[in-house]
């Protein structure tokens, strides 16, 4: 999903103004060999590193949000499904609706964090703040527009069969009930796509 707004349009860029910041050497230091390593310039690397904080960062403690590691998400998803299994607990019989009510949790959250952040809760705002959560998570995500109403929607997370199945029931919440429309999706172990006409 690439930078949306309500009009379906990429947001321009804004202008660029010249500042000046006294940094401790060490940090400066630090931020100069990861520009190096990732073969960018330090301007870059900077400017990268304040919009995230701008975007999503200055947020965090407002909404409770805390980083977790994605192997332990997806492993604690996994580890608690087999768990479940060993100790008899049929889990297909409940799977679908667990993760429908997690994906219901979900839904229900995310008004909050989208006001906080986007002060104001539609649709493209929604997407907007999924976008940028999964920026930060280190979650692959695309937005294409094909023959003018055709929106593809692709999520790359390389969690597992369960969150594709959650991303899946959470996308449809946020489909059906802010723009009243129903997508059609496309799943793998480790992959989400939706197709929707707006």
């Amino acid at each position: 999903m690439s930078n949306l707004n309500n009009n379906n349009n990429v947001i321009s860029s804004q202008k660029s103004k010249s500042t000046t910041f006294r940094l401790d050497s060490f940090v400066l230091g630090e931020l100069q060999r990861e520009a190096n390593q990732n073969e960018t310039s330090l301007n870059v690397l900077v400017n990268q590193i304040l919009k995230e904080y701008i975007e999503w960062g200055k947020y965090e403690r407002k909404l409770g949000l805390i980083p977790v590691p994605k192997i332990l998400l997806s492993s604690l998803i996994h580890e608690t499904m087999l768990l479940a299994e060993s100790n008899g607990i049929p889990i297909k019989t409940y799977r679908e609706k667990l993760i429908k009510y997690a994906a219901e949790i979900a839904f229900s959250n995310i008004k909050d964090c989208v006001i906080v952040m986007k002060k104001k809760f539609d649709f493209w705002s929604v997407l907007s703040v999924l976008e940028e959560y999964m920026k930060v998570s280190g979650i692959t995500s695309d937005h294409r527009i094909e023959s003018g109403r055709k929106h593809i929607f692709m999520i790359q997370h390389d969690l597992g069969e369960y969150w594709s199945l959650f991303a899946k029931e959470l996308l449809t919440l946020i489909f059906y009930n802010i723009a009243h429309i129903e997508a059609k999706f496309y799943t793998t172990e480790n992959c989400v796509i939706a197709e929707v006409y707006i």
